[in-house]
């Protein structure tokens, strides 16, 4: 019976130790989660703020700094939600033909960086996807601005041509037409 005993101790003692051994964990990841949770929550509050006020490079710029000051992994998800919401406003911008909004916004997420980061695998899109959208929506506003030229609407042609240029800075075929028609203008009023 005292052998039965000895060996019930051995096992309470040992599942002591592996209970302790659990609790200590537990204590301290609760200890690194409590200000996680502070920094996720608040980073996640503040950056929802400033994207409902349509103000996406300063939501995402919250998230960055964050992530890359505490590297805290709490944040990741909500990052990558955040970029997600933004690609959809810009893909509803492009639903509607709003290709001036669209382009930016895709060009936003692209140069913020949000498709290099250790989380990415999280995102639905990525540099490819932003690239192509933000072509498409150069190609739309070029052939609008070309409509507004043929009908002799120069300016109207060149405010959508400077819309590209706004997210599409390189496209050097739009700025020849910019200058081309901005010629065109001033020869004209010159003669009014």
């Amino acid at each position: 019976m005292r052998i039965a005993h000895k060996g019930f101790s051995v096992l309470c003692c040992a599942a002591l130790a592996v209970f302790a051994a659990s609790c200590s964990i537990a204590s301290r990841d609760t200890a690194t989660s409590g200000p996680e949770v502070n920094i996720v929550a608040e980073t996640n509050r503040m950056a929802q703020e400033q994207f409902a006020l349509g103000r996406f490079k300063k939501s995402l710029d919250i998230y960055a700094h964050a992530y890359d000051t505490s590297h805290h992994k709490g944040l990741r998800q909500g990052y990558a939600k955040l970029g997600e919401q933004i690609r959809s406003t810009a893909d509803a911008a492009y639903q509607r033909k709003n290709y001036s909004e669209a382009g930016s916004t895709y060009r936003l997420l692209f140069e913020a960086g949000i498709t290099t980061r250790n989380f990415a695998h999280l995102l639905t899109f990525d540099d490819d996807y932003l690239g192509a959208k933000i072509a498409a929506c150069s190609r739309s506003l070029t052939e609008i601005g070309f409509l507004k030229y043929r009908e002799d609407k120069l300016e109207e042609a060149i405010a959508r041509w400077k819309e590209v240029i706004a997210f599409d800075g390189n496209n050097k075929d739009v700025k020849n037409a910019i200058n081309r028609a901005t010629i065109q203008l001033q020869q004209l009023n010159s003669l009014k």
